[in-house]
């Protein structure tokens, strides 16, 4: 997958097509809409379906920081550093292929560096797009982060001359932090300037791409810190 400098995909496919190679020695494991993953400790690839990696803060919270879906590897991180703190849960009925730890051995690493080497390119997608998160969610407002969503899967989530996002609105809520009315609001914004028509799980309605790519690069209004003496002046400059 080629990764747009400034739009990361929404969901994460095809990383590890190589992977298909030894699928015949994992175990195939299905899991139904919204099963919650916990257990066994190992790799698992996706043949079909959605998962939504969360990370569990102290307090119980849980914050979405990536779906992953076909063709690609899980559960990397906590292979190799055992932690409570991840929660996997299918968003919609999912085929997976199970690893054990195990699995990942010298002999294995000796045998298969291809795929190795494909686990660390993989490794450092998903560590790109977790510093873009962060450095976007100072940058960008919530309307920006959604319009900077939408574009995206334009540029990824598409089948034909469609924009699939394979996201229900809930689901993409919950991957940019926003409050329903939050999300809805910039949603009926975007109607009503006439940008976007209709969004679905199964069909976002892009009508203005140009004024859609304008808003996702639009970042908010940041204070400009001088100080003067013992005194700290914020200045908002412009946009």
């Amino acid at each position: 997958m080629d990764i747009h400098p400034e739009f990361p995909p929404i969901i994460l496919t095809e990383l590890n097509k190589p992977w298909e190679s030894v699928l015949a020695s994992g175990t195939p494991i299905s899991l139904a809409a919204k099963s919650v993953l916990s257990g066994t400790i190992g790799l698992y690839f996706i043949k079909r379906g959605c998962i939504r990696l969360s990370s569990i803060f102290v307090n119980g919270n849980e914050k979405c920081m990536l779906y992953i879906g076909a063709g690609t590897l899980f559960a990397e991180v906590p292979m190799f550093q055992t932690s409570e703190d991840y929660l996997f849960t299918s968003i919609e009925q999912t085929e997976a292929v199970f690893f054990p730890k195990q699995f990942i051995t010298t002999d294995f690493i000796a045998e298969y560096p291809d795929l190795v080497l494909n686990l660390l390119q993989s490794l450092s997608i998903k560590t790109r797009i977790l510093y873009s998160q962060i450095s976007c969610g100072f940058a960008f407002d919530s309307f920006g982060m959604v319009c900077r969503a939408l574009y995206s899967m334009h540029l990824y989530n598409r089948e034909g001359g469609r924009v699939v996002p394979h996201l229900t609105q809930q689901d993409l809520g919950v991957l940019l932090g926003l409050h329903r009315s939050s999300l809805h609001k910039a949603l009926a914004r975007l109607k009503d300037e006439g940008i976007i028509g209709s969004y679905s799980k199964k069909a976002l309605h892009i009508h203005d791409i140009g004024r859609l790519l304008t808003y996702a690069r639009k970042q908010r209004v940041m204070p400009t810190v001088h100080r003067t003496g013992g005194a700290t002046l914020f200045l908002l400059g412009k946009n």
